[in-house]
């Protein structure tokens, strides 16, 4: 009975990251053109192409600053007052947050849009919160196979959330309906956890635990190694997915709707990936998850420069959302492995907005480079996937000389 508890729960929880990831993601479709396109009226019509692009790049980017100060903090808070109360909170505040979305658009308010970027951004720590509740709930069998499944919810939402809010805009034209739809979709999301998910008290700590700031969490030795390791590994997806559509535009000049299959398109590898990686997880360590899968994530993003066809660039596609996923399976596995449980949801949060923070870095990194060439964003997440492999190997090398080193002061 308890195993189907268990099961009952998980599936909740990775019903939840899909619909928060498909919330954040409906409206996205449509922002571009409502900062962009001077008929939509969210800028006065003098407003210059330059000026327009600044505060389309500012929208996009105070949602992930915002999401790296808050996911920490709300998963420390869900350590000390329990994980479903602080879920509900977060799930309020976004939901308030799709709220000025929608009536930021719907009224053409610049500084409602702003002030919905900042609230989502900052209350969108449901993911970290999710994955420490399915740590909380795993054992060391099972904890690689419930991650990859909340992996695969993630997947799903941004498949979903992007075909419907960018289709709804379309078919209604009314561009304030992507935002409502993911006000609905966050309603069913809150009363889902209100109603299914389990009220466990925290984990309290051990007598040896110390409280960690979350500076100290960062910095602790087991386990900055792998914060490296997951900053890398992002900071190469986010360059793939930020210069994405630079390179499908620039260099073959695909519409939107082309864009929007790419995206569909790139997606679902991603989702196969966490299937391996849940299969591969039951006889490889994890090290070797992280080796693998970035070896193959920085292949398939060096090879997407090649084709000219649309089929050749769906070949490439299967190498490097597989491989996005496996690395991500591995990065999260081994920061929650070496987390004290009374800590899960401080290090997942912390992950989760070292996973955002990369975004921005990938950002800056990507225009230094960009001078270069449209290609060098990709020759540069190749790179990071390439060290990201090395990483693994190295500590999996010093794990291994250590775990020696134990084996023969035990048989001295």
């Amino acid at each position: 009975m308890e195993g189907i508890k268990g099961q009952a729960t998980l599936w909740v929880l990775v019903m939840t990251v899909t619909l928060a990831v498909a919330g954040f993601s409906l409206p996205s479709p449509v922002l571009a053109p409502l900062l962009l396109d001077p008929a939509q009226g969210m800028l006065t019509p003098q407003a210059s192409d330059w000026s327009r692009k600044v505060w389309l790049g500012v929208i996009m980017g105070l949602y992930p600053l915002f999401q790296l100060l808050g996911a920490p903090l709300l998963g420390r808070l869900s350590d000390r007052h329990g994980r479903k109360p602080v879920l509900t909170l977060c799930l309020v505040g976004v939901l308030a947050g799709y709220v000025l979305m929608a009536l930021g658009i719907a009224w053409r308010s610049l500084p409602l849009l702003l002030l919905s970027r900042v609230v989502e951004g900052f209350f969108n720590g449901d993911i970290a919160i999710v994955q420490a509740m399915a740590a909380d709930m795993s054992t060391a069998r099972t904890k690689a196979r419930n991650f990859a499944r909340i992996n695969i919810g993630m997947n799903l939402g941004w498949v979903v959330g992007p075909m419907i809010g960018g289709y709804a805009a379309v078919v209604s034209g009314d561009y304030s309906l992507a935002a409502w739809l993911a006000v609905g979709m966050t309603v069913i999301n809150l009363l889902l956890v209100l109603w299914l998910l389990p009220n466990r008290p925290p984990v309290p700590a051990t007598r040896d635990e110390v409280p960690l700031s979350t500076r100290q969490l960062l910095l602790q030795p087991r386990l900055l190694p792998y914060f490296a390791l997951t900053l890398a590994s992002y900071g190469a997806v986010q360059l793939y997915f930020t210069y994405f559509n630079v390179w499908l535009v620039e260099r073959l000049a695909w519409d939107p709707v082309q864009l929007a299959q790419a995206a569909v398109l790139v997606s679902v590898p991603m989702m196969l990936g966490s299937w391996i990686g849940e299969q591969l997880a039951r006889h490889w360590r994890g090290s070797s998850l992280g080796i693998v899968g970035h070896l193959v994530m920085a292949a398939g993003m060096l090879m997407f420069i090649l084709p000219t066809q649309w089929w050749g660039l769906a070949l490439t596609f299967i190498p490097a959302g597989i491989g996005m996923s496996l690395g991500e399976l591995a990065t999260s596995v081994a920061v929650s492995n070496r987390s004290h449980a009374s800590q899960q949801g401080q290090a997942m949060g912390l992950y989760r907005g070292l996973a955002v923070g990369s975004e921005i870095l990938a950002v800056v990194l990507g225009s230094l480079v960009l001078l270069a060439g449209t290609e060098w964003p990709f020759y540069l997440a190749g790179l990071c996937g390439v060290i990201c492999a090395f990483g693994f190997y190295g500590l999996r090398r010093r794990a291994d000389r250590r775990n020696a080193v134990a084996g023969c002061a035990e048989a001295g």
